[in-house]
């Protein structure tokens, strides 16, 4: 059995959730919601997402809850948007992911208990391109997993999309430059909050464009020095590890545009 993988990237902050707060807000909210239709068009049976919000730290965790639901209120924009969820977890998915992860070493846990804090980036990225509740999977971000351990952990996913029937969506909740604004500004006025981060955020667009991933990796470890990236762009080396970076492969770029001065973009590969 050889099951294919299609990958996504995702921005996962909540003011994609009010896309009337902004015209930049509205276009990325509207690409993700493309994203999810182009899921329905491929045949797409379950996502799994990895999100650099959900931080663990006593090594790797998968969620392994059938049914996980809740309110979620974020620490820091609880006063954008309100975030109920409902996930209905692929419990093949779960376990594969669990074997997978102890078969490679990894220090691994499934989580499973009653009102789990499912992090900000998931719900968000889950309610912009889910509407069509798909089964879902979620991997943590473990805080000392470097770049290289997260694209060990997303060979092992991948392996375990292959396993399974049918399509896997291998979603990446992240953002790109991470300087945020310290002050409260008009959403209307949104922008990247530093020219020099506009500029690396597009040229490495660019790159994942244009399939040059010999470029994107030349470039990689500057612009999370320039730009204080998301995390490392550990979610660039889930997607690396997964297959979406290899000879052919394109991560194309369906929105681009800042959240509160940081760089968010929504791509596509397939």
């Amino acid at each position: 059995m050889s099951g294919k993988i299609i990958y996504a990237w995702i921005p996962g902050l909540p003011h994609l959730l009010r896309p009337e707060l902004s015209d930049g807000y509205k276009s990325l909210a509207s690409a993700a919601s493309e994203v999810g239709r182009e899921f329905t068009k491929l045949g797409v049976k379950r996502v799994l997402y990895y999100s650099t919000q959900w931080l663990s730290v006593l090594g790797q965790s998968v969620q392994t809850r059938p049914n996980v639901k809740g309110l979620h209120v974020d620490e820091n924009w609880y006063d954008i948007a309100s975030l109920p969820f409902d996930f209905h977890v692929d419990q093949v998915l779960a376990k594969k992911l669990i074997l997978a992860s102890e078969g490679a070493g990894f220090q691994v846990r499934g989580v499973n208990y009653e009102g789990f804090p499912v992090d900000t980036g998931t719900i968000v990225a889950n309610k912009l391109i889910n509407s069509a509740n798909l089964a879902t999977g979620m991997y943590s971000s473990c805080v000392y997993s470097d770049y290289q351990e997260t694209i060990k952990i997303g060979r092992l996913a991948k392996s375990v999309a292959e396993s399974m029937d049918g399509v896997t969506a291998m979603v990446a909740v992240s953002g790109l430059s991470g300087r945020y604004f310290t002050t409260e500004i008009d959403f209307r006025e949104d922008h990247i909050r530093d020219p020099k981060d506009n500029e690396w955020n597009q040229k490495l667009l660019g790159a994942m464009d244009s399939g040059d991933w010999v470029a994107v990796n030349n470039m990689r470890e500057q612009f999370c020095r320039e730009c204080k990236a998301d995390v490392g762009l550990k979610a660039l080396a889930f997607l690396e590890g997964a297959g979406a970076c290899g000879a052919g492969k394109k991560l194309q770029t369906k929105a681009y545009g800042a959240i509160y001065g940081t760089g968010a973009a929504v791509m596509l590969g397939v």
